[in-house]
């Protein structure tokens, strides 16, 4: 073979069938040698092209292969299964569309000469943080490769070949240039346009000499990934944005002007250390501290200036990776921006703070007071403020600012619409945020349910799928599952329910488990599951009875109680009053939500009951999530018939704010701290051969 040594054969049989699986054309170029003109090919197959190598001078040459989807009129060229030295090779306008998201990190030396061991160490860390990065976003798993002089990611996506999607991939680079770029190693941003080529994959880098400390290497890809996922569109958008951030509209009152805003003179005179590094169109600030977490060293957090004036703010890690700029200047400077656009929320806060103070001032000691009271005695009683457990659905929070301590909560909905699935994130939310949490689930082993709360808390990033014959399922592998548990168990604990459902011993053990670990959320799915006969014999008196111990424990020791209740009836749309039990349920709770399941059923209810005449279901935006989420009633905001989509990800048993939303919990940066991550690549000990 007069390749030998230069093609691996079976390295290139696995970069073909990963890259263009089913007989999908492609162009392989042989760049250098002795030709100043590129050799050219057309291909369908691994076979044909190792072929077409055996008549070929490969000394000295570089190969690439185009990555995405050619036209297949291309293989009537003449160079189709043969080389041949040609100029006329793909254009941009003969790719049909964009298969992949290519990211090179290239490490920085001279042009043309090989990497050393050094260099491509420094090129794997960078790739390595990417990867973990794109993982803890969303994406989808990529494949990875060695390019024989630098480390390569390649994640599958399926997008149109226009100009707004060509932009959308320069955005992509770019955005991961400006935060992960060193002066040792960059990310690639010229890897955008629809022809680009990569390394062929099972061929050797032979740029410059082959010398001891710069060797020529084979690249090739890590492993083999079946069934490669597709990461949707809107990761990628979302990543476009991830460093973009359009300056806001002047406010002539706090002299913020975005063309002229100084932002090195606002870090200085704030206190803020950092260093300087300029890039194409940017110049970013890498901290030495994130603003809101001083753990956070450089250079994962920082703040970027574009040229066109627009400032934007990103830190690496993901207790920080909701953080705008917005964020960070009002964390120095609160009232930075119009008055309209933060006017809700100060206003809140500052009547909080000054009822806080009036109170101080008015504060006497009048033990129990007179059986019959004055206002002005109700007025001076001393009043704790409101507490609430958030439940990260963020319409909730704004709205209602959670879950109110020393209040219940009454949930409900049709069979299937994720009640539970909400209460037990609920329930995981709480214990991000530090609670303690109770759960009675009386329909679910309590194996089954830590099995759906592991799910949860993994997320489908750290999920794995196993697929049998038509039908699949996801689970979490034993070494996540026992970092989730080490971090949850302290917080979360479970009703044993071998112990029977009898009301009695229900609220006992509660009450004496609430004394111990103080919980600020206590969960009981479902109403019908308990024992209530002993209260009364009249079912609806039994379930007023149950309800106020309820509202007793939450009072008594300041925690939320959130109650599953089916519905009474098998309604299509689900009203408050079709809540299971007596009216007393219902009025008796501080808040009620009605989980909905977006089918057919739910979108013709929807429009008749709150839509105008002949309103379609396209022209319903709610109708974009899986799921709803109903505030049915709301006392301390006086909230009803507010509707919030939700969307469900199988993969996780999550309910999303939006379909690229990533909930990140606080077990995965004890797991990233710890750093077991997979390596890079698999065979770590040499990834260079």
């Amino acid at each position: 073979m007069r390749y030998e040594g230069i093609v691996n054969p079976t390295e290139l049989r696995k970069a073909i069938t990963q890259l263009h699986p089913d007989g999908e054309l492609f162009e392989v170029r042989i760049i250098g040698g002795r030709n100043k003109i590129p050799s050219s090919g057309y291909f369908k197959d691994a076979e044909t092209l190792l072929t077409a190598f055996e008549n070929m001078d490969l000394r000295d040459v570089n190969i690439y292969i185009t990555l995405n989807p050619l036209n297949d009129a291309l293989y009537s060229r003449q160079q189709a299964d043969h080389f041949v030295q040609s100029k006329t090779t793909t254009s941009d306008k003969e790719i049909v569309g964009y298969d992949w998201l290519f990211i090179d990190f290239d490490p920085v030396r001279p042009t043309g000469i090989s990497s050393t061991d050094e260099e491509l160490k420094k090129s794997m860390d960078v790739a390595q943080k990417v990867y973990v990065y794109l993982k803890s976003e969303g994406f989808e798993e990529p494949i990875k490769a060695f390019s024989g002089n630098g480390y390569h990611l390649l994640y599958k996506i399926s997008l149109q070949n226009t100009p707004e999607r060509t932009k959308l991939i320069e955005r992509c680079l770019k955005a991961l240039s400006v935060m992960f770029s060193t002066d040792d190693v960059k990310v690639d941003t010229a890897n955008f346009n629809p022809s680009r080529i990569c390394k062929l994959y099972g061929t050797l880098a032979q740029k410059g000499r082959n010398s001891e400390d710069r060797p020529h290497r084979m690249a090739r890809i890590d492993g083999e990934i079946k069934d490669l996922k597709i990461t949707p569109l809107a990761y990628l958008e979302k990543l476009a944005a991830e460093v973009e951030e359009e300056p806001i509209r002047p406010a002539t009152y706090n002299s913020y002007a975005p063309a002229e805003f100084d932002i090195v003179d606002w870090m200085n005179s704030h206190g803020l250390q950092y260093t300087v590094k300029a890039g194409d169109g940017y110049t970013k600030y890498i901290l030495d501290e994130c603003p809101f977490n001083s753990n956070h060293k450089a250079p994962d957090s920082m703040i970027i200036r574009q040229h066109s004036g627009a400032i934007g703010f990103k830190c690496l890690h993901d207790s920080c990776s909701d953080k705008k700029w917005q964020d960070v200047r009002k964390l120095f400077e609160p009232d930075a921006y119009e008055k309209s656009e933060l006017e809700f929320e100060r206003i809140i806060e500052e009547g909080i703070r000054r009822h806080n103070r009036d109170r101080k001032k008015k504060e006497i000691n009048i033990n129990n007071g007179n059986i019959w009271e004055s206002v002005s005695d109700v007025l001076n009683k001393p009043t704790p403020d409101n507490e609430y457990v958030k439940t990260q659905i963020k319409e909730i929070d704004k709205l209602t600012h959670g879950l109110l301590k020393g209040g219940v909560s009454i949930w409900s909905g049709l069979r299937g619409s994720a009640k539970s699935t909400v209460l037990s994130q609920i329930g995981l939310q709480a214990v991000n945020d530090n609670h303690n949490v109770l759960v009675y689930s009386g329909e679910l082993t309590d194996k089954r349910f830590v099995r759906w709360l592991l799910q949860q808390a993994a997320g489908k990033q750290y999920s794995r799928e196993i697929i049998k014959e038509d039908s699949s399922y996801w689970f979490v592998p034993k070494e996540i599952e026992t970092e989730i548990a080490a971090w949850i168990s302290d917080r979360l604990y479970i009703y044993n329910n071998s112990y029977g459902s009898n009301y009695q011993t229900l609220i006992k053990q509660i009450c004496e488990k609430t004394e111990k670990v103080k919980p600020d959320l206590v969960i009981i799915d479902n109403l019908m599951t308990v024992d209530i006969q002993g209260i009364d014999s009249n079912e609806y008196r039994a379930q007023t009875g149950f309800m106020l111990e309820l509202t007793n424990l939450a009072k008594q020791f300041n925690c939320h109680v959130a109650l599953v209740a089916h519905p009474r009836k098998a309604a299509t749309f689900l009203r408050l009053n079709d809540v299971s039990g007596s009216g007393n349920l219902v009025n008796l709770v501080d808040s009620a939500f009605i989980v909905h399941r977006v089918n057919h059923d739910f979108k013709k209810a929807y429009i008749a009951e709150f839509c105008k005449p002949n309103t379609k279901e396209d022209d319903v935006p709610l109708f974009r999530g899986t799921n709803v989420i109903e505030i049915a009633k709301d006392r301390e905001e006086g909230i009803q018939d507010k509707f919030i989509p939700l969307w469900y990800e199988r993969e996780s048993r999550r309910l999303l704010n939006s379909p690229t939303e990533v909930l990140k919990f606080k077990w995965l940066s004890s797991w990233a701290d710890t750093e077991k991550e997979q390596p890079f690549m698999d065979d770590e000990s040499t990834p260079f051969t």
